[in-house]
Parts: C-alpha cells; sequence; structure tokens
C-alpha cells in the first residue's frame, strides 16, 4: 500500500507544431480574485474562440527547486536552529518570497517545491511551512509533503506540493521505495495525477538507505540515481493502467541533450548513461513529453544557474515538465522564470505550466 502523504491545512517563443499553436488570449490568464472569500475552489478562466460560448478552465502549475526553505519560514531562529538552520539563513525581517511568488503569478492551483530540507518528524517546521504558502488575503493552500524519513544527519531533499482548492484532490500519497522525501503524488478526481519530483543527484559517494542508515547499500549515487528514475517509471506505468493521465514535473538533476548545458555537457561515464536511460527508456516508455522542446523547440532556456557567475555563463536545464502525450493539446503555456527576483535566494528558476481543461480530460478517452 502507498503511503499517504503528511497533509496540513494552511495556517491562514519557439516553433510550435500547428495543431498545437497557442491563442493569444490563452497566454496570460488573469485570476478572479474574490475579495470576500478566504478560500479559492474554482480554476482561473480564459476566453477562446475555440468554440464560441465556451471558456476553458486553466490549471496552473508552479514548480521550483527554492534551494532551502529557510528563507520563507516564519520561525524563532533558535527553533530552526535546532533543525540544524543557522540564523542567517532564516527569514527574519526579510520578505516572504515564496507568497511574493505566488502573489505575482495570480495563485496558481498547486505549486510544487523541491529540495525544501527538512525531515518526516520535524511538526512545528511542517507547520510553519504549510502557513509560508498563505497571507492574511487571498486563497488559504493545503500542504502536502513527503519529507526524509531519517532520524538522525543533516536535513536534505524533501518536497511539498501546495493545492489551492484540495477538494480536486482524490488522493495525495508518497510512493513506498522513496525514503528521502523525493516524490509527492496528488491523484485527482478528474482523472490525472500531478507528481512533484527531486530525482537524485548523482555522484560516485556511497547513497545510504534512509530507513537503515548503518546497512551499506553498496551502490553509489550514480547507480542509485538511474534506479530511481526506473523506479518512478514503474509508479507511472501503474498509474496509467488505473487511467490516470501523468504531468511530471520538478527537479530531474539531469541535463537531457548538449542544447540544455551552457558551457558543456558531462559526457563522461556514468553520466552520459543515465542520461541515455533517460532520453530512451524512461521518458518513452513513460509516454510522456518533454513540453518545453515540444512547445519552444531549439529556444534556449535554462533553470540551474552557478551563483557567484554572472548569469548565462554556466547554467544548465534540469527541471521539466514531462506531459502525458495524451495531454499536449492541453498545453497553454510554458516557460522558465530565469529573472533574478523569480529565483529570489535559489539557484534554480522556477517552471510555470498552464494546463487547459484538465477538468474535461475524461472526455479524451
Amino acid at each position: 500500500m502507498p503511503k499517504r502523504a503528511h497533509a496540513t491545512e494552511g495556517l491562514e517563443e519557439g516553433k510550435l507544431h500547428p495543431a498545437k499553436r497557442l491563442r493569444a488570449s490563452q497566454a496570460s490568464p488573469e485570476a478572479v480574485v474574490e475579495a470576500n472569500s478566504s478560500q479559492f475552489t474554482g480554476t482561473e478562466t480564459v476566453t477562446s474562440s475555440a468554440t464560441a460560448g465556451e471558456r476553458p478552465s486553466i490549471t496552473t502549475v508552479i514548480s521550483w527547486n527554492a534551494e532551502t526553505s529557510a528563507p520563507f519560514l516564519d520561525t524563532h531562529p533558535r527553533k530552526l536552529a535546532s533543525y540544524g538552520i543557522t540564523s542567517s539563513a532564516t527569514k527574519g525581517d526579510k520578505p516572504n518570497v515564496l507568497r511574493q511568488l505566488i502573489t505575482r503569478h495570480h495563485f496558481p492551483d498547486f505549486v510544487c517545491l523541491q529540495e525544501v530540507r527538512g525531515r518526516h518528524g520535524d511538526t512545528e517546521w511542517i507547520a510553519a511551512l504549510a502557513a509560508a504558502a498563505n497571507g492574511a488575503e487571498g486563497p488559504k493552500y493545503k500542504a502536502y509533503t513527503s519529507l526524509n524519513r531519517a532520524t538522525r544527519g543533516a536535513r536534505h531533499f524533501g518536497v511539498v506540493t501546495f493545492a489551492k482548492d484540495p477538494s480536486q484532490v482524490a488522493v495525495a500519497r508518497e510512493v513506498e521505495w522513496d525514503v528521502e522525501g523525493r516524490v509527492m503524488v496528488l491523484e485527482m478526481h478528474d482523472g490525472w495525477a500531478l507528481i512533484n519530483v527531486y530525482a537524485l543527484n548523482g555522484s560516485e559517494y556511497p547513497w545510504v538507505d534512509q530507513s537503515a542508515p548503518n546497512k551499506p547499500t553498496g551502490k553509489t549515487r550514480n547507480q542509485r540515481k538511474r534506479e530511481f528514475n526506473k523506479l518512478l517509471l514503474e509508479e507511472v506505468k501503474q498509474m496509467q493502467a488505473r487511467g490516470l493521465r501523468v504531468v511530471l514535473i520538478g527537479d530531474f538533476n539531469i541535463s537531457l541533450t548538449k542544447r540544455d548545458c551552457y558551457p558543456r555537457l558531462r559526457t563522461e561515464y556514468p553520466h552520459a548513461l543515465a542520461r541515455k536511460e533517460f532520453n530512451e527508456v524512461v521518458i518513452p516508455q513513460a509516454g510522456v513529453v518533454d513540453i518545453f522542446r515540444e512547445v519552444h523547440g531549439d529556444k534556449k532556456g535554462f533553470s540551474w544557474f552557478a551563483k557567484g557567475k554572472p548569469q548565462g555563463t554556466d547554467c544548465a536545464r534540469v527541471d521539466y515538465a514531462l506531459v502525458d502525450r495524451s495531454l499536449v493539446d492541453n498545453v497553454a503555456e510554458i516557460a522558465y522564470l530565469e529573472d533574478q527576483e523569480e529565483r529570489a535566494h535559489s539557484d534554480h528558476a522556477p517552471i510555470l505550466l498552464k494546463l487547459r481543461d484538465m477538468d474535461k480530460i475524461e472526455q479524451l478517452d
């Protein structure tokens, strides 16, 4: 049985295939904010000339490897220090950059964060993380976390998905084969699944199984990276066998081609082997599409930028939206938010994905 996620209530552009060309009216939907409502329960809508009288619903997803959640946690520095986070990294009187990101993009339906750096048992920390998405006004998000299950050592990894309307979610779950907090699955009543992914960054260091940290695994992090990708593939296949259309989004820690890196792509073993398997096995067998390339062709786009260097001099595309092939025509917009304001303290740029008529996808059958 899959592990249930820890769900916490919120505390207060390239060439397109002709069949996929996007209308200008669908590129920038405006959210309608109900001033007298404390929670939004619908999706944003935009006008469309596709069918007279119809207004397609737009589901907006933002994904961001935040690198650490400390700068937007409203928690006393001493409490954060007890979690291994120094006070110099805490929010203090700095603005809540997560809430700013959410507000700036008109309250997206889902916000997927990676590398939030917390453990499964950090109760107060989890409450602070859940509250970070919310403000005095506007929608109240519900947080679904998958966190490192280690009981000792440094806090690493961890993902959280915030949902603006949790009534859309039929099942929120972690996966049995991951104990590091790298995968969060939201299965929707409308027949699709949003999978928040923080894949391993490969190296020759030993991989430690957090459920048995004192027992050597005999695997390197490079080996576990490839194993992780194959386990994720099997998870996707199982969901598809149950009739779900999948959208995988997050940090996959892999660059797919030379055009996705500057100044160079790592072509040495074992990085090349992991890339080959991901391109030739995982993506095709999962039946998903790298939607940025599908929409924008050879356009440059990067999601990771080396700190301390001028932007564009050392960068890579390692964060993706991998969309079920049957949903390609539902994509209204895909972009990397590369500006420093969008990235805030992180070395990763957020991804913006807008999907059309996800409440009607069962009609695709």
